[in-house]
């Protein structure tokens, strides 16, 4: 379930930092006075990026990818990846990299679960309006991508926790990359972190971690359909609908001034603010039904998550 992640190594820098240069092909650059270290352009293809300045070692890459292409060969994160897995793949990195993992941190991180899916991911996304038991992390169309491919909560410097939701099949065709099949991913990013990297990977730490990753994505808020009893006319669903999506308040508000410059007649803001008066002895006879794209989405996120949580 891990994705990208950034640690921050304390080392000794007349030790240590010309030895991992060397084991992992970094390059040597100089600022003034001042020698440092750097993966070169070949860290996109190896899946992990290196930084050794001064007393810190800063390492970049994707436990994801890096678990796929140990086992075979390709940096892919479209897969299933469980917490087993993630645990093997950092004890073997930890080994590789011979940095004592007491004096890592852990400044950013990345969770998430690909579901695949019967339909478009668009299809998904498109009905996705926010996230939380209350509903008040908005999802927002990202401007990088094509409408409904990708949608984030807030992402301004000082939001530390951010959700994404997007089509991974999309993301990784636009990269360049295979991925095959309809695979919606979705997506908490913890940034601005300071962790210590035992403490991370206690048992203690990845139960919360990844529970309250279920938690907060089994209240993601789809937009449903509202549906009414037989003999309810359409004109009556449509005021129900505008009711629930502006309020009642502001609902009177807008017909009002609709009616005051002349876009609705005497009769229609009559009708409209008798409906609105009322709506509590009316509101039984309307319901509001979950999309075959939130079932699915729902009965799948708790079955894969059963599965990757292991």
């Amino acid at each position: 379930m891990f994705d990208k992640m950034i640690f921050n190594a304390r080392i000794d820098f007349v030790r240590d930092a010309e030895r991992i240069a060397r084991k992992h092909h970094l390059i040597q650059c100089a600022e003034g006075n001042e020698i440092y270290y750097q993966s070169s352009a070949l860290s996109n293809i190896e899946g992990i990026w290196w930084k050794i300045r001064g007393r810190t070692a800063q390492i970049k890459c994707s436990l994801h990818k890096l678990f796929w292409r140990s086992r075979y060969g390709t940096l892919d994160n479209s897969q299933m990846f469980t917490i087993s897995d993630a645990k093997q793949i950092i004890s073997e990195l930890l080994d590789e990299w011979d940095i004592n993992p007491e004096q890592v941190r852990i400044t950013y991180y990345e969770v998430g679960l690909n579901i695949p899916v019967d339909h478009d991911p668009i299809e998904y996304i498109s009905l996705a309006e926010s996230i939380g038991v209350l509903r008040n992390r908005e999802l927002f169309n990202d401007a990088n991508f094509e409408k409904n491919r990708q949608k984030t909560t807030e992402k301004s410097k000082n939001i530390k926790k951010v959700f994404k939701i997007y089509d991974k099949g999309f993301e990784a065709r636009d990269k360049g990359r295979l991925c095959e099949g309809n695979i919606l991913r979705i997506e908490t990013i913890y940034r601005r972190q300071s962790v210590s990297l035992i403490d991370f990977f206690s048992e203690k730490s990845i139960y919360n971690i990844i529970h309250t990753f279920y938690r907060d994505w089994a209240t993601i808020g789809f937009r449903q359909r509202l549906t009414a009893d037989k003999g309810i006319k359409s004109s009556q669903i449509d005021k129900a609908e505008a009711l629930l999506r502006l309020g009642r308040d502001d609902y009177l508000r807008s017909t009002y001034e609709r009616w005051k410059s002349g876009h609705l007649t005497d009769k229609q803001y009559r009708t409209i603010r008798e409906f609105i008066n009322s709506w509590d002895e009316i509101k039984c006879h309307f319901r509001m039904v979950q999309s075959p794209h939130e079932i699915e989405y729902k009965t799948k996120l708790l079955s894969l998550f059963n599965e990757a949580k292991n």
